[in-house]
């Protein structure tokens, strides 16, 4: 006679693994909750990341005294030194033009150095101090550029102002910033520099640090290939209504601009202020505020655009004794959470010098 199970150790049994399975199916979904959450913090984190990156790989090589902090609904503008008020949600500045000067080549597109020399006047002496020196430069004049390779500017900058598939643009304007300039980041200075009120004036009187001109287009290999002609230079009222020179300059094709865009408010307080919201950043660029072209862009309003990140909460910048300061943070919003349940949010800083 063989020996069963009684109805009391069946009962038992069915109690244990039932206990068993009640803990180790809690287990598995706590597990799986926590994977959950950690692929979604890494993938929050590698979005702003990625944003950030691309928005300091631009800001490193911007002329540090253009940079501005612009209200999008006003379009009032602040020098970034003088930003004291949280309104200013725009970043903008100008851009050292990074394509035309690294072609591959051994002789760079600008070298960035002028020959001062080469700007005299026929009223110049030798010994003669300041006889004639920078000559009557409140005119067009050449600007010679030893090392640099001035056709390939011009052909780059046409390029990138194309509007249709292998047809340049002849728009090749540029702008030149001397260094010497580049230290004055007053507001009373960056106010009428370099053409941010979006005005087009005649005589350049809102851009009075930028001299605007043309890179030779013939002649690679000797001086008729390293002059520049400066069609305008305007003269600067705020230094004894003159110009300023210096051996080291920059040269410029765009502005930049990180621009709020679809921005939608989450969260308000009882009086009214915005606690939460969202929304995205564009890149605006290719265009000149600067220019002296008809129908040119002059602002990011008619600018080319490139999306940068989405679902942003915040994005702040300052000054940073020279240097800028950064906060992006970027949310969920969907894409793993219910944002009512859990508004997963990743802040990342950085300075960017």
């Amino acid at each position: 006679m063989k020996r069963g199970f009684t109805l009391i150790e069946l009962v038992f049994v069915i109690v244990v693994l039932g206990i068993i399975s009640m803990f180790g199916a809690d287990l598995y979904t706590k597990i799986y909750k926590s994977y959950v959450h950690v692929r979604a913090v890494n993938q929050l984190e590698a979005r702003t990341q990625n944003a950030m990156m691309l928005i300091t790989n631009r800001l490193e090589d911007r002329i540090k005294s253009s940079t501005i902090g612009r209200e999008l609904s006003s379009n009032e503008f602040v020098p970034i030194s003088a930003l004291d008020d949280p309104k200013y949600d725009i970043l903008e500045w100008i851009g050292q033009s990074v394509e035309t000067r690294n072609i591959n080549k051994r002789t760079p597109g600008w070298s960035g150095f002028m020959s001062m020399s080469q700007l005299r006047d026929d009223k110049w002496k030798a010994g003669t101090e300041d006889a004639g020196y920078i000559g009557n430069t409140r005119a067009t004049f050449n600007m010679v550029s030893l090392g640099s390779d001035f056709p390939q500017v011009a052909n780059i900058v046409g390029n990138l102002r194309a509007t249709a598939y292998n047809t340049p643009s002849n728009n090749t304007q540029v702008a030149v910033i001397f260094r010497v300039v580049t230290n004055d980041a007053s507001p009373t200075s960056v106010g009428i520099g370099f053409g941010y009120d979006r005005k087009v004036d005649v005589n350049g009187s809102n851009r009075v640090l930028i001299a605007v001109g043309t890179p030779s287009n013939a002649g690679s290999g000797n001086i008729q290939g390293e002059t520049i002609r400066i069609n305008q230079y305007p003269l600067n009222p705020n230094n004894d209504k003159s110009q300023e020179f210096s051996e080291q300059y920059y040269i410029a094709h765009s502005a930049y601009a990180i621009v709020p865009d679809q921005v939608v408010t989450y969260m308000k307080n009882n009086a009214g202020k915005v606690l939460s919201k969202n929304f995205n950043l564009l890149l605006k660029y290719n265009y000149r505020p600067w220019s002296t072209v008809a129908d040119d862009a002059h602002s990011y309003n008619t600018a080319s655009s490139s999306l940068l990140a989405e679902d942003v909460s915040l994005f702040k910048f300052k000054d940073d004794n020279g240097a800028v300061a950064l906060k992006l943070c970027m949310r969920d919003d969907g894409r793993n959470f219910d944002p009512a349940e859990l508004d997963l949010n990743v802040c990342k800083a950085q300075v960017v010098y």
